[in-house]
């Protein structure tokens, strides 16, 4: 049969494979020399009749035999964990003992009955003697020349089990076979014992090869250098054997005397002492272990500390990057916005040139505020403004933009004239598209084809991020390098980029999956290095939503009504004050809670209370549009906030709020809105 190699890797806990500390070397040399001390004290007197106690030998003999059965389960069971063939061995020798102790003590004479039971004769208890005490040193030798060399390991799992089985079968199967021999066969066996005598034990030879055999492995071991616990509790067990079979069946040869006594009391420490040696240094070891598993629970949640450290460290740099774009994107709009505000300052009286700088300066206007919606929506705190769109109109509209920044890209479309209405953000729908594009326009450098294909799809099972329902898939793939599955894993997470520094703020994809899940859908990618990359975005269909009757109602204009605003920014505050008069509003201005609050206490007419949600002081917009409502119930209201709705939250539920930034008609639009409301509850 061929060795089983080792198995790599850190060996499990046990008693065979770890080192004895300097207490447990102390411990197995104090019980040897104690043995040996006991042994010089004894010798002397070792032929010393004694009264004869019948009822010692099944005390003695069951001790011995739990004592030794118990070790064969510890081994046992270590053995299932390391799979050491040592450690089998061992355990099988001393499950021998346990079965041939049990035989030994119900076979001797005017125990259980004048010659014993089992079919014992006068030479039946003396042979089981030797077998006792000459198998379980041959097991340990057996054990110190397996340990440690190339045979001793065998296959984990059921080959572990089965040789656990393997070796309790042959231990049971041997003790039976030599009490069989000593009790059936026994006659065929030499004489041992006459007349309670057993001297021939020594002139034979049986007890010298029993104390030689005991040497060799005393020898075996000690050349080992005791490697582990297991090792020195068997160094001294064997010396104590020694001790055992010198006094009792070599210096005394006669039942009853002080050495055959002597002699059981070496055996019973042997048996009883080291087993507790070994449960006492197998519960300090278990100690160490837990001790072991705190300290690496400690080092763990250092090493979790560290990661959350590590990660902030970078999403600190990653907002550098980011801040860095962003400041380059505002500062070319400033400059646009900056620029035509003074060209227009210097030639006022020009119309013309008036009308188109003025326009120069909104459209800028308008891609810085289409950029903090996509900053807000990235960190998942815009208000989104769906509308029913077509997809397909949507593609070729973002493919028109995409063409005009250059590219050696080819365009190719495959858009389902079926495909169905989507409700979502014009906006985000289009700065996806555009990321989509962006992506794919980049991952091939020297051209290539981005194909553009729209469908109905049905899911009507359960997705990992998509509900079963209506969808229409948007399909962006590309012809270029592909990604690997590691990139693909995080090619969503915000701020993760593959491009070179300066290339790329790693927010495209994110704001992909940011709008596609506010959208109720989802996106996938599925690609392969060097096949190219194709994402679906999906989003749930819509059915175009018919006006109500509110549609149909002429919204009233301003006819001098007074509008509370409150705001803290000087420069807004002036903006919205000049709007409001020229829509033909009147006005009164706040800067905080308390100075609204006091208005609406007083007699002043206020018809529309127009509030920021973000204010200094105690109570912001939502607060106060609370009080006010407290204050002048059914007052209209209108909040407005540069921020997510979610500062709004605690608000009167029929309080609308207007997101920064906002234009002429939709502040127009807003509060004839809630003007409109007032009028309709009054009928």
């Amino acid at each position: 049969m061929a060795a089983s190699t080792p198995q790599a890797g850190p060996e499990p806990f046990s008693l065979a494979t770890t080192a004895p500390g300097r207490t447990s070397r102390r411990l197995a040399d104090t019980a040897i020399l104690a043995s040996l001390l006991c042994l010089g004290l004894m010798a002397p007197f070792s032929r010393v009749p004694l009264a004869a106690v019948p009822a010692f030998i099944p005390a003695y003999e069951s001790t011995l035999a739990i004592n030794d059965l118990i070790t064969a389960i510890l081994l046992f069971s270590q053995f299932a964990r390391v799979g050491r063939a040592s450690v089998l061995v061992v355990a099988a020798g001393y499950l021998f003992d346990a079965l041939v102790i049990v035989a030994h003590g119900l076979s001797f004479p005017g125990v259980f009955s004048p010659t014993g039971w089992l079919g014992a004769t006068s030479q039946t208890t003396a042979w089981l003697y030797v077998f006792w005490h000459a198998w379980f040193p041959l097991s340990v030798l057996a054990y110190g020349v397996l340990a440690g060399s190339r045979w001793d390991a065998v296959s984990p799992g059921p080959a572990r089990r089965r040789a656990v089985l393997l070796g309790v079968a042959g231990a049971v199967a041997f003790a039976a076979g030599l009490t069989l021999m000593s009790t059936v066969w026994v006659e065929h066996l030499p004489v041992l014992i006459v007349g309670g005598d057993y001297y021939r034990l020594v002139s034979m030879g049986v007890s010298p090869a029993i104390l030689l055999v005991t040497g060799l492995a005393i020898a075996v071991l000690w050349r080992r250098r005791q490697d582990s616990v297991l090792d020195i509790w068997l160094h001294a067990v064997l010396w104590v054997w020694l001790c055992d079979v010198a006094l009792s069946a070599v210096i005394s040869s006669s039942r009853y005397d002080l050495g055959w006594y002597g002699g059981r009391l070496f055996g019973l420490a042997a048996a009883s002492f080291v087993l507790g040696a070994l449960l006492v240094e197998s519960n300090a070891l278990h100690g160490r272990l837990a001790a072991s598993l705190a300290l690496a629970e400690q080092r763990n949640a250092e090493l979790a500390q560290s990661r959350s450290e590590l990660a902030r460290a970078q999403r600190l740099e990653a907002v550098g990057q980011l801040t860095a774009g962003v400041a380059h994107d505002f500062n070319n709009l400033l400059t646009a916005i900056m620029g035509a505000l003074d060209m227009i300052r210097r030639r006022p009286g020009d119309q013309e040139r008036v009308a188109m700088l003025a326009g120069t300066a909104g459209k800028a206007a308008s891609r810085g505020a289409r950029l903090v919606r996509q900053l807000m929506t990235f960190s998942r705190q815009q208000n989104l403004r769906p509308e029913v769109l077509d997809p397909n109109a949507m593609v070729r509209e973002a493919e028109s933009f995409a063409r005009a920044g250059g590219g050696t890209a080819t365009f190719i479309f495959d858009l389902d004239p079926a495909t169905q209405p989507v409700r979502v953000d014009p906006a985000e729908f289009q700065a996806a598209l555009l990321n989509l594009i962006s992506n794919a326009r980049d991952a091939m450098p020297g051209g290539g084809e981005i194909r553009f294909t729209t469908s109905n799809i049905d899911v009507t099972t359960d997705a990992p991020d998509l509900t079963p329902g209506a969808y229409v898939r948007i399909r962006v793939a590309d012809t270029g390098e592909g990604m690997s599955a590691e990139t693909q894993a995080k090619a969503f997470e915000p701020f993760y980029t593959t491009k070179q520094p300066g290339g790329g703020t790693g927010l495209g994809l994110s704001q992909v999956y940011g709008f596609a899940r506010s959208a109720g859908g989802s996106v996938t990618i599925t690609s392969a290095p060097g096949c190219g990359t194709a994402i679906d975005l999906f989003l749930p269909r819509a059915i175009a939503v018919q006006p109500d009757d509110r549609g149909t109602h002429s919204l009233p204009r301003a006819a001098g009504q007074t509008v509370l605003v409150v705001e803290d920014d000087p420069l807004v505050m002036t903006t919205t004050i000049a709007t409001l008069q020229e829509l033909g509003y009147h006005t009164i201005e706040a800067i905080a809670a308390d100075g609204a609050l006091g208005t609406l206490t007083g007699p002043a007419v206020v018809d529309v209370l127009f509030s920021d949600v973000a204010m200094p002081g105690a109570m912001n917009g939502a607060g106060l549009a609370t009080a006010a409502r407290r204050l002048r119930p059914g007052l209209p209201i209108v909040l407005t906030s540069g921020y997510a709705g979610e500062q709004a939250v605690g608000r009167p539920p029929d309080v609308a709020v207007l997101p920064k930034p906002y234009c002429r008609n939709d502040l127009a639009d807003a509060l004839q809105a809630a003007l409109l409301s007032r009028h309709a509850a009054h009928g």
